[in-house]
């Protein structure tokens, strides 16, 4: 099983592969002249190169991502492929297909989602999920909608598109946009009922 703790670890790991250029100026080089060394030596600091990664599961694996927050796991994402580029300190980001997301919230209760395509932003641990998503919470209430992004720093989730709510004690809601906890009993639907 591939695993990785997070986003972060995976693009930390791909940097040590990124392509370096040689030094320039170096002695013996074809082509250099008495003119290439009389162009001002590179700049100290050094420069970010964007990464690219590419990760794809397979007979029974998957690509895994565990993100944490303060020591406590805030989701798990399982996906069957996933592509990965990152920018600089903590701008990187993910696209995975065939996500199956647990999103746990600060008592313990899951949600688990699952949808045709994610996107993960490592620098505020948020996931949006498109292409229809479907959730149950592990209380017994299930959700539906077009699209479902986790924000990283409310720990609250947003629906958006054909959102409808069932509850275990019968409750059902419909609307066009959500905003809730991830227990999903502390929500507000709004917009036309479909």
């Amino acid at each position: 099983m591939r695993s990785a703790r997070s986003l972060a670890a995976l693009l930390v790991l791909a940097a040590g592969c990124a392509p370096h250029a040689p030094p320039s100026g170096s002695a013996g080089a074809p082509g250099a002249s008495a003119r290439a060394s009389a162009v001002p030596a590179a700049s100290s600091t050094p420069t970010t190169v964007p990464i690219h990664v590419e990760t794809r599961g397979g007979n029974g694996q998957y690509v895994t991502i565990v993100e944490s927050l303060h020591g406590r796991k805030v989701y798990t994402i399982r996906a069957l492929s996933g592509v990965a580029q990152r920018y600089g300190t903590e701008q990187g980001r993910g696209e995975l297909e065939q996500p199956h997301v647990t999103f746990v919230d600060k008592s313990g209760t899951t949600t688990i989602a699952d949808a045709p395509k994610a996107r993960v932003f490592e620098r505020d641990k948020t996931v949006v999920m498109s292409g229809g998503v479907h959730a149950h919470t592990s209380s017994g209430s299930v959700l539906t909608c077009d699209t479902l992004t986790y924000n990283g720093r409310t720990e609250r989730f947003r629906g958006e598109g054909n959102v409808q709510l069932s509850a275990p004690n019968g409750l059902q809601l419909g609307g066009q946009h959500l905003d809730g906890d991830v227990k999903l009993q502390d929500v507000r639907v709004t917009g036309n009922g479909v």
